[in-house]
């Protein structure tokens, strides 16, 4: 639900500019480099899908920085390292545990960013990304398991936001995110499980920061 509703503004945001495209407003931030610098972080939940084990929701956290490369006004590329963090409270057949994972995420997004009034843009971008466990821990009543599952999977994000232009060529605003992958990763059999994994969603809301160059 929260994928389509993404998809969605995100479709309205791409409708709007070119409905705009025949009289602009464009600011200090549509003018000189090609070259962007955005990053925006945020607070929300993530729902763990297991292959042979109940789904559970953990608190997220999450960084990207990204840089921007501009296509014409409206349009352009980004990548850049994205930084996930979840952590919470949950149950399977070993019972009651506490998981925490960090993850490093490599987006390839296209993006969208327009001005709607003289210091405000709607910022959107989507696209895939790799990812992969930088640190992965279960603690249950009896110990630790760590780095259960391992490797690289890959998945889809998508964010859309607002930001305002408050100096020359920074702007601040609020960013909407979601993330869902689609491919999971595979349990290390030497810990003794047998199971495939993956984030089915993962949604979060805070702030964004941009500079132009």
């Amino acid at each position: 639900m929260k994928t389509r509703f993404i998809i969605a503004l995100f479709a309205i945001a791409f409708t709007l500019s070119l409905a705009h495209s025949q009289n602009p407003v464009y600011t200090d931030l549509d003018s000189g480099s090609k070259f962007s610098f955005v990053t925006y972080g945020g607070i929300g939940y993530a729902v763990v899908d297991n292959d042979n084990q109940p789904k559970y929701n953990l608190n997220a956290n999450t960084a990207d920085f990204l840089i921007n490369y501009r296509i014409g006004k409206r349009y352009g590329i980004a990548t850049g390292i994205g930084f996930d963090r979840l952590s919470g409270n949950a149950f399977n057949a070993g019972g009651n545990f506490y998981h925490e994972r960090g993850t490093l995420r490599i987006p390839v997004l296209l993006s969208v960013n327009y001005n709607i009034a003289e210091k405000v843009r709607l910022m959107a971008n989507i696209g895939l990304y790799g990812k992969t466990v930088l640190k992965d821990e279960y603690s249950f009543v009896g110990g630790n398991v760590d780095d259960i599952y391992e490797g690289w999977n890959f998945g889809f994000q998508s964010g859309i936001g607002l930001a305002y232009n408050f100096y020359s060529k920074m702007s601040l605003g609020i960013m909407f995110s979601n993330q869902a992958d689609f491919t999971r990763l595979d349990s290390d059999q030497n810990s003794g499980i047998n199971d495939e994994q993956k984030i089915a969603g993962l949604n979060t809301v805070g702030l964004l920061f941009g500079i132009n160059f």
